[in-house]
């Protein structure tokens, strides 16, 4: 019995790969093929093969894969997309050989561009930022997510977990039985294993990943995590599915995401306002929505999740050490202004104009009579049991 999976998707004329395609003998090689043939035969147009989920194949399975192109090459009825995925470390090398074979093979990397801030948050340099932001926020949320049922002996996954330290926080103050931490950014995710081995850490585990499309099994983990992520995402949909999928039947899938609409600033209160709003829109443009807090609710209820929750993570300036919220608006400042808006084309006036609200929340941190506010909604559901 082959260890992998193949499933035809009719909606999408997509055969989708799963598991570890290791053929061996020549009778797994042959049943393969009239797989293959057998759907191609039946439809017309474009036929598409998904890598995504495919975390091995040997050169049987090569083989195997490239008689399927020469029969779809002689019979000239259809196209044929393969779809590969770059956290699948040999199917950007493997894949490629099978446009050698015909013309009319389109090949693609998933996840190259699947959103538009890709090239900007999966560089090292948004580390510190991500650093700078848990260090106010882990006092808050540590009580949060106690509320939404995490506790000792789970089977913990927080997906997108940027640069691993909430994981190892949460494996240190929760002890979890095990706790897996999966970002598609290798920059974040080599950090999180330095982190780890510095810790001495020995249940956790970090991977590579897409979020969309991941690499674990249905119904594996108690309580699932997504934090300040779903917002970057212009189909954040697609990510909570996979969320739900590998939660167990009772267990919790638990999410934050800012929402700009919540941060509010004294004395200069309307520069405050000015920005985050010119800063929102800016994220709209760069694909992300940085007011879907209040949006959670609404998406867990329609992903047919039950006891739904929600609380607010309200930090402000007399819940925070306030040298440290001024870091983490300082990390803000310098990738909205200089980081998204070199990348807009922002031209000097606007760049300035973003600027000052900015240096004004700053400021207002700084004085001891200042206020300022960063507003989180975190919404956590059930899974169904049946």
């Amino acid at each position: 019995m082959t260890p992998y999976t193949l499933h035809y998707d009719p909606l999408d004329q997509q055969i989708n790969f799963e598991g570890a395609l290791r053929l061996i003998t020549e009778e797994e090689t042959a049943r393969l093929l009239r797989e293959l043939t057998a759907i191609h035969d039946r439809i017309e147009g474009v036929l598409r093969l998904n890598f995504q989920r495919l975390r091995y194949i040997n050169a049987a399975g090569v083989r195997a894969l490239s008689l399927f192109i020469d029969y779809a090459r002689r019979q000239n009825a259809l196209a044929i997309q393969v779809i590969a995925s770059s956290v699948v470390a040999w199917s950007e090398r493997v894949l490629p050989v099978l446009q050698a074979i015909w013309d009319r093979v389109e090949f693609s990397v998933y996840d190259k561009n699947f959103y538009k801030s890709q090239g900007i948050i999966e560089d090292d340099g948004f580390i510190p930022l991500l650093r700078n932001q848990t260090r106010i926020l882990w006092p808050l949320e540590q009580e949060v997510l106690r509320r939404h049922g995490l506790k000792s002996g789970q089977r913990v996954a927080d997906i997108c977990c940027g640069c691993g330290d909430v994981p190892l926080l949460i494996s240190r103050e929760f002890a979890p039985s095990f706790i897996l931490g999966v970002d598609h950014s290798e920059a974040a995710v080599a950090y999180a294993r330095h982190l780890q081995s510095e810790f001495n850490i020995d249940n956790a585990e970090f991977q590579r990943g897409d979020a969309t499309t991941l690499m674990i099994n249905d119904n594996s983990f108690d309580f699932v995590s997504c934090r300040l992520s779903l917002q970057i995402f212009s189909q954040p949909e697609l990510i909570l599915k996979e969320l739900i999928r590998i939660t167990k039947p009772g267990g919790q899938v638990y999410v934050t995401c800012e929402d700009y609409d919540l941060i509010v600033g004294y004395p200069e209160s309307a520069l405050i306002h000015e920005t985050y709003e010119r800063a929102a829109v800016y994220g709209d443009q760069m694909g992300m929505d940085l007011r879907s807090g209040k949006k959670l609710y609404s998406m867990l209820a329609q992903a047919r999740l039950e006891a739904i929750q929600t609380d607010h993570i309200m930090l402000d300036t007399s819940r925070a050490d306030r040298e440290a919220f001024a870091q983490v608006i300082e990390s803000w400042r310098d990738f909205s202004v200089y980081t998204i808006g070199d990348d807009l084309g922002l031209d000097e006036a606007d760049q300035a104009t973003l600027l000052s609200g900015y240096e004004a929340q700053l400021r207002a941190i700084r004085s001891a009579n200042g206020f300022t506010t960063w507003g989180i909604v975190a919404c956590s559901g059930q899974k169904p049991r049946q």
